[in-house]
């Protein structure tokens, strides 16, 4: 109860969040992929993942503020842009095995009207 008393009695912050592919929220509007967010000054990255409650842990996630790659202690300040991204992966075996492509394979087969 302490914590939330001084959160409340902490000044406010806005940053902007922009959340992309799995990370989107979806609302009755449709998918929302930036969010104003107000927390208490001296927040830092770590704060702002537990407020939105984002599932993956901080390792799958790409975190950028402001352009720059940030660690989780990152404090956060007004105006800063925060970028959420989480890490991609894919492919198999296979996707190695067949690249690159046969030659006879036209690649731009599909784009040709």
């Amino acid at each position: 109860m302490a914590r939330f008393a001084a959160i409340l009695d902490s000044k406010m912050i806005t940053v902007t969040v922009h959340l992309h592919t799995i990370l989107q929220r979806q609302t009755p509007d449709g998918l929302v992929s930036r969010l104003e967010v107000e927390i208490p000054s001296g927040s830092s990255l770590a704060d702002l993942l537990e407020y939105l409650a984002i599932d993956l842990e901080p390792e799958h996630l790409l975190l950028v503020i402001n352009g720059r790659v940030a660690e989780l202690n990152r404090t956060l300040h007004t105006g800063d842009q925060v970028n959420l991204m989480p890490a991609i992966s894919g492919g198999n075996d296979n996707s190695i095995k067949n690249y690159p492509p046969r030659k006879n394979h036209d690649s731009t087969r599909a784009y040709k009207r």
